[in-house]
């Protein structure tokens, strides 16, 4: 293993103009951002706690001087090798492996990462906006692949089967109704203390998902119910963080059960089977705010799903935050309609 560290001094061409750079390598894409130093000042402020706040898991770790995080991350192979296909017992149909598959390994360490961070968090070392912050702004520092960067800033939801709900998070809720489909959308934001959420209505009809107005910590939970292509959201709340990490895995035990009679001050809301529900974030699309949903790509946001086409246009560019600032990406041919999108990503065509 070595150290991916980013260059302490960049050249001039890269500081007047800094851009991310797309590329593939090996089996999967990697999003180079600007070269910068491996370091975050003012991560935090006047925290309570100063000392044994440090993190480290795996590939990845944080270590504080003073206000400034200073931050590593390993190479790591993130992905496992394509699988020996076996004997096909019918040769006139072809089984194929349909992605790259990611090591059980690299997920474990990237959650177990984050919730050290979270831990230091309670533990008063930073607050709860400040960890957030602190988990984007590794994304622009070091090389991942955008799918590893995705898991870093939300967390592993395609192993713990969740996805935290915070400001600037979004719920699409898209429920049959005569002659079509209504598509409703519901924007998280602070309440009056920081770290705590309402979740409001915003568009659509609304009739799919009630929530209780009072501030708290809510959960996207999915599920698979009857078979394996039964999926099943729910919406999973409580006053208390350590509450709603208790109901998550009671409900995940159990979720038909737990979400029928939750303990008292637990929200739990099941969306029925036939309406379809995403979690995600605000994109820009041709100047338009526009849902992606956690994990969605460059591909997904620019296909119109009124039109049966599958023709994508040709991008004309894509800008991504950086230091708060959008700043372009750099690709070539079609490999950015693979992209993983991030909150604020603008893309025009």
């Amino acid at each position: 293993m070595r150290w991916i560290l980013a260059l302490s001094i960049c050249a001039l061409a890269a500081c007047r103009h800094p851009a991310y750079t797309l590329a593939r390598q090996g089996r999967t894409q990697i999003l180079t951002p600007p070269p910068t130093k491996p370091e975050i000042k003012g991560a935090r402020q006047h925290p309570p706690k100063t000392s044994g706040c440090d993190v480290a898991s795996g590939p990845f770790s944080l270590t504080w001087r003073g206000n400034t995080a200073l931050v590593a991350a390993k190479a790591e192979e993130y992905y496992a090798p394509p699988a020996e296909q076996p004997a096909q017992p019918n040769p006139t149909v072809a089984i194929q492996e349909t992605g790259p598959r990611m090591y059980a390994d690299s997920l474990a360490d990237i959650e177990k990462f984050r919730d050290g961070i979270a831990a230091k968090q309670e533990a008063g070392c930073l607050r709860v906006d400040e960890s957030a912050r602190l988990r984007q702004r590794m994304t622009e520092i070091f090389p991942f692949p955008p799918q590893i960067a995705t898991y870093l800033r939300f967390g592993t939801y395609t192993q713990t089967g969740f996805v935290d709900l915070n400001a600037g998070s979004l719920l699409s809720v898209m429920s049959p109704i005569e002659g079509g489909f209504d598509i409703s959308i519901y924007a998280a934001s602070n309440g009056a203390e920081s770290d705590r959420v309402r979740i409001t209505h915003v568009s659509g009809m609304g009739k799919a998902l009630t929530v209780p107005e009072s501030t708290g910590y809510f959960r996207y939970l999915y599920w698979t119910g009857a078979s394996p292509h039964n999926f099943r959201a729910t919406i999973l709340g409580a006053g208390e963080r350590a509450t709603l990490r208790q109901a998550t895995a009671k409900f995940l035990d159990d979720p038909e059960g737990y979400c029928a009679k939750p303990e008292a001050g637990v929200f739990c809301e099941m969306i029925a089977p036939s309406v379809g529900m995403n979690a995600g974030f605000s994109v820009r699309v041709k100047g338009r705010e526009t849902f992606s949903r956690v994990g969605g790509t460059v591909g997904e946001a620019v296909t119109d799903p009124a039109s049966h086409s599958r023709t994508l246009p040709k991008i004309a560019s894509v800008r991504r935050l950086y230091h708060g600032k959008l700043v372009p990406v750099k690709f070539e041919g079609n490999e950015i309609f693979g992209l993983v999108l991030m909150p604020g990503d603008e893309i025009t065509y």
